[in-house]
């Protein structure tokens, strides 16, 4: 759903378009950020694991000018990039959907800001980033593709600490206080959109097509607060909230209000402890997510003033117990319960204004559904020589969601294994294996490979949906060169998509059961790095060949096709060069360059003219050869970027500058029809544009 505001909002702002001739497509425009990319250059490097460090995100250039891991992690190898400047990933083939983020254990299903232009999450908040897609360990769980797993920051317990921020999109700051010396400290951080207020300013700068949008109004913002108390030196409690909130309304043409709205709330209670050789963490969560999408508007002689809408609320217990064992071992094993309520699909009244108040309550399906998961894992590590690791899980799922008051119970095991040899001091081994078990469906579809914002529950209709991945690679080192290559496989059962996008403003959308097909993918690939790490000088080289299909039974006569974001070619060149590096002064340079295959898009391959029952009125009729018939042109993108860096006895200063998409290159968004020109018109975002971020740190 997110789809019709980046076509409303960004094609309005940017008007970029081309009218082509029916049936023939080229291309229109484009830019994601260029980044300034800092090598995480300690220990041996994984290619199933990626650490990003504080230090790399606080240097990278965005598009929104803010630091974003999503956007490093749209960089590496195995990684398919869907809309253009969005913040979604396609790992390995999965989908939006199968791609699991946490924070501190938490999932965070609403992950995106700024209609998918960065995430929820401010750099002040997270102090790592860990971004998995094979050999998982026994903690993950409910996902199929990857995870990027969100570690918050420490608040500092010795000193007042905090900083401030300014970008092209957010202002932001955080504060860090010691409450009680080295027991009691608590921190904050919190961002704001000004995207209305800037919208309003530069509305008659921008270009003609921006006229289609009036009464601008938006809500963004993110908050964080977390309290950490020291209970005794081998215990610590701690407290985090977490909230974030996008909300929009506007006029598109002259009678159509439109209103969108995602939020997240979640709050997580963590107790760790060392006692002996044990570690033990104890957690309890709450997690809430919620999407509304509405419409007022008049169509033919009915008014309609519907919305959608679709949530989540979910309770979570964990506790796990981890040790050495011997010299080189570690055992770990744990519990985790979830109770989940869904309610998908809901259709409602609303009475419009920015935070959109009913006039009546939600009507739609009710789920619960609970997870009870038991995990254990051993591993071994002599680091630089031999590393081992076994992970397993058995779930027991069960759901009412046939609503007939039964609840329904399943058992799925789960296993991830991994392998790292090291014969030789320059060269490795690495082999990991993956069966995973996901029970939350993100809905799919406007057109297939879009996300629905729509998340529901396994029952027997949609069983939950299975991936079975294996991996083997090779890993060199040479002095300041690292490099990596491998390929994997990878098979996807129970991939659920919904069939009619068109019921989008509808009441009928909270019929959405009666329009799900299921179905499989498959997808195999080659991904290659090439680090160069350097005090001064750090480059990096990733590209990825590879193949995705997907087979539903009512769609393409149940044949296989290319699944939508199936890009075949992908080419990532980074580089960063520090040009004066002094005690309280640091200049520098980076450059970012970006080759991908078009992603897929299904257009007619003509048309024929035929007769309604007693209507001499001749009807034209499109007509289509296959799903995904045609692949869109490539994707090319080069960014430059320059970096400052003050530190003055009181505060530090930084400066991140940038221009993205510097050839002002028309990279392809999506293709529509107009049926009064009989034209094919190619739709692409973002020209040439500058990016900015200045923060100061006391």
């Amino acid at each position: 759903m997110k789809r019709i505001a980046y076509l409303h909002i960004i094609v309005a702002l940017t008007g970029w378009s081309l009218t082509l001739p029916a049936q023939n497509l080229t291309e229109l425009q484009d830019s994601i950020p260029a980044s300034r990319l800092v090598a995480d250059w300690s220990g041996a490097r994984e290619t199933g694991t990626r650490v990003i460090g504080a230090k790399v995100l606080s240097s990278m250039i965005s598009a929104t000018g803010e630091a974003d891991a999503i956007k490093f992690i749209q960089t590496l190898p195995g990684v398919s990039t869907g809309a253009e400047g969005s913040s979604a990933i396609y790992v390995r083939g999965g989908n939006i959907g199968s791609n699991l983020i946490t924070l501190d254990g938490v999932p965070l299903y609403g992950s995106s800001h700024l209609l998918g232009f960065t995430s929820v999450y401010s750099p002040d908040m997270v102090s790592e980033t860990r971004f998995q897609v094979g050999g998982f360990t026994s903690e993950e769980g409910n996902l199929t593709a990857s995870h990027i797993k969100l570690t918050s920051a420490i608040p500092d317990f010795q000193a007042l600490k905090g900083n401030a921020s300014v970008s092209n999109f957010l202002l932001g700051g955080s504060v860090s206080v010691p409450v009680v010396k080295d027991r009691l400290a608590i921190m904050a951080s919190l961002r704001v959109s000004p995207i209305g207020a800037e919208y309003a300013l530069f509305k008659g700068l921008l270009p003609s097509g921006a006229q289609a949008i009036s009464d601008v109004s938006a809500l963004v913002y993110d908050l964080y607060a977390k309290a950490v108390w020291r209970m005794t030196p081998d215990q610590q409690l701690s407290f985090s909230v977490f909230r974030s909130l996008d909300t929009y309304r506007y006029l598109y043409g002259t009678d159509s209000d439109e209103h969108m709205r995602w939020d997240n709330l979640v709050a997580l209670v963590n107790h760790t402890a060392q006692w002996r050789q044990w570690s033990f963490n104890t957690s309890l969560s709450y997690n809430r997510y919620t999407s509304r999408q509405g419409q007022i508007k008049t169509l033919g002689d009915t008014y309609n003033n519907l919305a959608i809408g679709s949530g989540i609320n979910e309770g979570t217990f964990q506790g796990m117990a981890s040790r050495p064992l011997g010299r080189y071992g570690t055992i770990q094993a744990g519990l985790k319960s979830r109770l989940t309520r869904f309610n998908p699909g809901s259709s409602m009244r609303i009475t419009g204004g920015l935070l959109m108040p009913q006039e009546s309550p939600e009507s739609g399906d009710v789920f619960l559904s609970t997870i009870q998961t038991a995990h254990a894992q051993i591993s071994y590590m002599n680091e630089g020589v031999l590393e081992l690791r076994a992970a397993g899980r058995a779930n027991l799922y069960s759901a009412d969601a046939e609503r007939d008051g039964m609840w329904r119970t399943r058992f799925d095991p789960e296993a991830s294994l991994l392998a790292r040899w090291y014969p030789v001091k320059w060269l490795g081994l690495e082999a990991t294996a993956d069966w995973l078990t996901q029970y939350y469906h993100t809905l799919e579809g406007v057109p297939l490979g879009w996300s629905l914002d729509m998340i529901i529950p396994s029952d027997l209709q949609c069983l939950p949906e299975k991936s079975r991945q294996f991996y083997i690679g090779l890993l060199f080192s040479f002095g300041k060169h690292r490099l990596s290559v491998g390929g994997y496989d990878k098979k996807m059962d129970n991939l659920v998509y919904f069939t009619d996008a068109t019921q989008l403003f509808s009441s009928a959308m909270a019929g959405w059961k009666q329009n799900i097909d299921v179905g499989e993918g498959t997808s195999r690939g080659l991904e290659f790095l090439y680090e160069l790490g350097g005090e001064r000088l750090s480059a990096r080289l990733a590209y990825t060949l590879s193949k995705t299909d997907r087979t539903f039974p009512k769609m393409n006569e149940g044949k296989a096709f290319p699944a939508k974001f199936d890009r075949t070619h992908i080419l990532n060149v980074n580089a960063s060069y520090t040009l004066v590096k002094m005690e309280n002064r640091e200049i520098g340079f980076n450059t970012s360059f970006t080759f991908q295959s078009g992603h897929w898009e299904t257009v007619a391959a003509g048309s024929y003219y035929g007769y309604l029952l007693m209507d001499d009125t001749p009807v034209e009729v499109d007509w289509f050869t296959t799903t995904h018939n045609y692949r869109m042109p490539n994707y090319v993108r080069w960014d430059i970027g320059a970096f400052f860096k003050w530190v003055r006895p009181s505060h530090t200063s930084t400066l991140n500058v940038g221009i993205y998409n510097l050839l002002n290159r028309h990279n392809p968004f999506t293709v529509t029809y107009d049926p009064d020109t009989r034209e094919w018109k190619q739709i692409s975002l973002l020209p040439i544009m500058p990016s900015l971020n200045y923060r100061i740190s006391f």
